[in-house]
């Protein structure tokens, strides 16, 4: 799998010239064949010279993004030990961060710290919410006794 279409059309250029190589040294020459790859090629070539020349540099060992999956990790642990308002940005931080290792924006290294710190922030939004609906319930029954 290639991480973008740049790529892909560098491989698929290569390997029309391993076929075309491939094609001039045999014994017997399909002049058709090699016609068609060279005109392939050359066609390949072309638009590779009008994209741009190199993908920028990754600054992150080959990935656009750092890994956050220690930084969504802390995030989940806060959020379940000092303030339950950090689930919600743990739960966010977490799905966005597996999302990027899926497609090849982040080292895979970080999302076993990404699934956890996701996890931790989903429960404690869920007690957020928990504990939301209890306030909101007491100050009904607060305001009903209230008379």
């Amino acid at each position: 799998m290639y991480r973008n279409d740049l790529d892909a059309t560098y491989a698929r250029a290569e390997q029309l010239q391993r076929e075309l190589d491939q094609a001039q040294s045999q014994s017997v020459q399909d002049k058709q064949r090699i016609a068609a790859l060279t005109a392939q090629l050359e066609a390949m070539r072309q638009a590779l010279a009008r994209m741009p020349q190199a993908p920028q540099a990754m600054p992150y060992h080959g990935f656009p993004y750092p890994s956050r999956g220690s930084t969504v990790l802390v995030l989940g642990i806060l959020s379940l030990v000092l303030c339950a308002l950090l689930g919600p940005i743990a739960w966010s931080m977490g799905s966005e961060e597996l999302r990027r290792i899926d497609l090849g924006q982040a080292p895979p290294a970080g999302r076993q710290g990404a699934i956890a710190g996701r996890i931790c922030g989903i429960v404690a939004s869920a007690l957020l919410m928990f504990i939301g609906g209890l306030f909101v319930i007491g100050m009904l029954v607060a305001l009903g006794t209230h008379r």
